[in-house]
C-alpha cells in the first residue's frame, strides 16, 4: 500500500489536534471546576442540572418567604404578649375597684390610669411590621385598623383578609391575623351594643357619640338584637328653633319611646331601651349616629366603658351598685378577651412551628440536591489532573513522532 507524504502529514496533524483538544478540555475542567461547559457535551446531565438548579432556586424563594413570615409572626406574638400584659393590669384595677372601699375620687385616679392604658392599647393594636404595614389590618396593610371615633368609641377600618404566603410546593401559611377576629369579636358578658357615627355626617368639626353603657340589662335584652339610630332633624322642627333629634328603630324607622324632635344638649345622656349614650359637639341637620346590638364587645370598648363608668358613677348607693355591675361585667369581658388572645397566640405558635419544620425540610432537601448537583457537574480534580498529565505525555509523544516521521524522505538517500 502506498502512503503519500501529504497523507502522512495529515494523519500526524489530526492526531496532534485530537490530543491537543482533549488536553484543552481537561485544562478547562480544572480551571472552571465543571465537567463540561456546553449542554452538547452531556445532554442528559445538562437537563438534570437545569432541573436541580430550578428546584434549588424555588426553595431559596420559599426560604426567603419563611424568613419574612417568621419575622412578622414573631412581631405579632410580641404584640399579643404586650396586649395580654395590659389586660392583666386592667383586671388588677378592676379587682381593686370591686372591693367597694374606694371613693369616687379614688376610682377617678384609677380611671385616669385606665385611660392612659387605653391609649397604650390603641398603639399596640396599630403596630406596624418592618415593611411599615399594619399587622392587624388584614389586606388593608396601609390603613390604620383602629381609630378613635371620639366620645370613647373606636372604629375598626381594616378587613378580615387572610394573607397566605407559599412556603412549600403545597404548603401555605397565614402571615398575619385580622384585628377584628382577635380584638373586636370578643364574646360579651351579656348582650350589648356598639356605637358609631355615620360616615356621611357633615358637621365640621364632627360631633361624636360616646361608647355608652347598658343601664338596664333586662330592658335592653328585650330590645336586642334590634338596632337603632339617632337622627338630627331640621332646626325648624321645634319651637323655638334649635338642634333636635329623633331616635328610631333601624328595621322599621319607628320612633322609640316617644323620643321624637327632642331638644339636643351636647353631652347630655340619651336613654332608651335600657341603654345610655351621649352625643357631643354640634351636629348638622341630617347627621346620624348608629347603635348596633351585639353579642360581642371589643377590648377597646371594654376599656372605654370602664373609664367612662369610673368617671361617672358617684358614691350614692345607686352609684355603687352601678360600679359593682360595671366591674363584674368588665372582669368577665377581660377574661373573654384573654381567651381570644390565647387562641390567637396558639394559632401563631402553630404557624411558627410549621415554618420551623418546613425550613428544616428545605435545608435537608437542599443538602441532597447539592450533592447530586455536584456529582453531575463538578470536576473530579484528582482524575482530571491525572488525565491531563497523560494527555500531555501523549501530546508530546505525538509531536516527537511526527517530527521524526516528517524528516523521513527518499530524497535523503539519493
Amino acid at each position: 500500500m502506498r502512503i503519500s507524504t501529504i497523507q502522512t502529514y495529515n494523519t500526524g496533524l489530526t492526531n496532534i489536534q485530537r490530543v491537543t483538544g482533549a488536553a484543552a478540555d481537561s485544562q478547562n475542567q480544572i480551571a472552571t471546576g465543571r465537567k463540561f461547559t456546553s449542554p452538547a457535551d452531556d445532554p442528559v446531565a445538562a437537563t438534570r442540572i437545569l432541573q436541580l438548579n430550578q428546584e434549588i432556586a424555588i426553595r431559596e424563594q420559599y426560604q426567603r418567604n419563611i424568613t419574612s413570615v417568621t419575622n412578622r409572626l414573631s412581631l405579632e406574638e410580641s404584640v399579643l404578649d404586650g396586649v395580654g400584659d395590659l389586660l392583666q393590669r386592667i383586671r388588677e384595677i378592676g379587682v381593686q375597684i370591686g372591693d367597694g372601699s374606694l371613693s369616687q375620687d379614688d376610682r377617678g385616679f384609677l380611671g385616669q390610669e385606665v385611660d392612659v392604658r387605653l391609649s397604650e392599647m390603641l398603639g399596640l393594636l396599630n403596630s406596624k411590621d418592618s415593611n411599615g404595614e399594619f399587622i392587624f389590618a388584614g389586606y388593608k396593610g396601609s390603613t390604620q385598623p383602629f381609630v378613635d371615633g371620639g366620645g370613647g368609641g373606636f372604629r375598626f377600618q381594616g378587613d378580615e383578609g387572610d394573607r397566605l404566603v407559599q412556603i412549600g410546593a403545597t404548603t401555605f401559611v397565614s402571615s398575619r391575623d385580622s384585628g377584628k377576629a382577635i380584638f373586636e369579636e370578643v364574646q360579651a358578658a351579656s348582650s350589648t351594643f356598639i356605637t358609631s357615627d355615620n360616615p356621611n355626617n357633615s358637621a365640621e368639626p364632627a360631633a361624636s357619640i360616646s361608647v355608652g353603657a347598658v343601664i338596664d340589662q333586662s330592658t335592653f335584652d328585650q330590645f336586642h338584637p334590634e338596632d337603632a339610630y339617632i337622627e338630627f332633624e331640621p332646626v325648624t322642627d321645634i319651637e323655638p328653633p334649635g338642634i333636635n333629634y329623633t331616635v328610631r328603630r333601624m328595621s322599621d324607622k319607628r320612633v322609640i319611646q316617644g323620643l321624637e324632635n327632642e331638644r339636643y344638649v351636647s353631652g347630655q345622656e340619651i336613654d332608651f331601651q335600657g341603654l345610655s349614650v351621649r352625643v357631643s359637639g354640634t351636629p348638622n341637620s341630617g347627621d346620624s349616629f348608629i347603635i348596633e346590638s351585639s353579642s360581642n364587645q371589643s377590648i377597646l370598648t371594654t376599656m372605654g366603658r370602664l373609664v367612662e363608668g369610673l368617671n361617672k358613677f358617684d358614691d350614692s348607693p345607686e352609684g355603687r351598685v352601678q360600679v359593682s355591675d360595671l366591674v363584674e361585667s368588665t372582669l368577665i369581658n377581660l377574661d373573654n378577651a384573654q381567651t381570644s388572645l390565647l387562641e390567637a397566640r396558639s394559632k401563631v405558635g402553630a404557624r411558627l412551628n410549621t415554618l420551623d419544620s418546613t425550613q428544616a425540610l428545605h435545608e435537608q432537601v437542599d443538602i441532597v440536591s447539592q450533592e447530586v448537583l455536584s456529582e453531575l457537574q463538578d470536576t473530579d480534580f484528582a482524575a482530571a489532573v491525572s488525565r491531563l498529565s497523560l494527555e500531555t505525555f501523549i501530546l508530546e509523544a505525538a509531536q516527537q513522532s511526527f517530527a521524526r516521521i516528517a524528516n523521513l524522505s527518499l530524497f535523503k538517500f539519493l
